[in-house]
């Protein structure tokens, strides 16, 4: 976007799917991009990208070597948790089903992160295990500083939703890069 509107400056602001919801209803800020579907009144969604959920793990993990783990493994290991409000977490309460708040209450939570790149980070440094985006450990899992695998028995796809209030008209500015980020649209 950058690139092609050299004049924009572009402000990103990094929080989890309800902060974001929130803040766009509040009128701070015009669009969003988050990672569960809202049903929350007042916001137009719609779909970008398509996603999967993994398991990653450090490369010295002694999971690094394997393509899968089965949902037993992963609630006996220490875990690094995003926090409520999370898209990821509520992809994982709805993919690990009708328990899954007492399989997540149940697991070994070493920490709670803001961030993707927070979990990335205490991943790295060794205080546990998590679910992420694939979309957002791509360039680790490029240069092996992370490694990802799979649920056995459970692909956990999601997709991110392009979020703005619906009682405001989008300025050209948003327009532009809402014509843009649909234009990168992923299915």
């Amino acid at each position: 976007f950058r690139r092609a509107y050299p004049h924009v400056m572009v402000l990103l602001t990094i929080g989890d799917s309800a902060d974001i919801r929130k803040r766009v209803l509040e009128g701070e800020l015009e669009l969003g991009i988050i990672g569960a579907q809202s049903t929350q009144k007042g916001l137009l969604s719609q779909p970008l990208w398509n996603d999967e959920l993994v398991v990653v793990v450090p490369p010295g993990h002694r999971w690094a070597t394997r393509r899968t783990i089965t949902l037993e493994d992963l609630l006996g290991e220490p875990f690094v948790l995003r926090e409520p409000g999370s898209g990821t977490l509520h992809m994982m309460e709805t993919y690990f089903g009708s328990q899954a708040v007492e399989e997540i209450d149940s697991m070994k939570v070493a920490a709670r992160l803001g961030s993707s790149t927070a979990v990335k980070e205490g991943i790295k440094a060794g205080l546990g295990v998590s679910v992420l985006s694939a979309r957002a450990v791509e360039a680790e899992l490029q240069s092996g500083v992370l490694k990802v695998l799979r649920i056995r028995g459970l692909r956990m796809t999601r997709s991110f939703y392009l979020i703005r209030d619906e009682r405001r008209e989008a300025s050209p500015i948003c327009q532009t890069m809402l014509d843009f980020l649909m234009g990168t649209t992923v299915r």
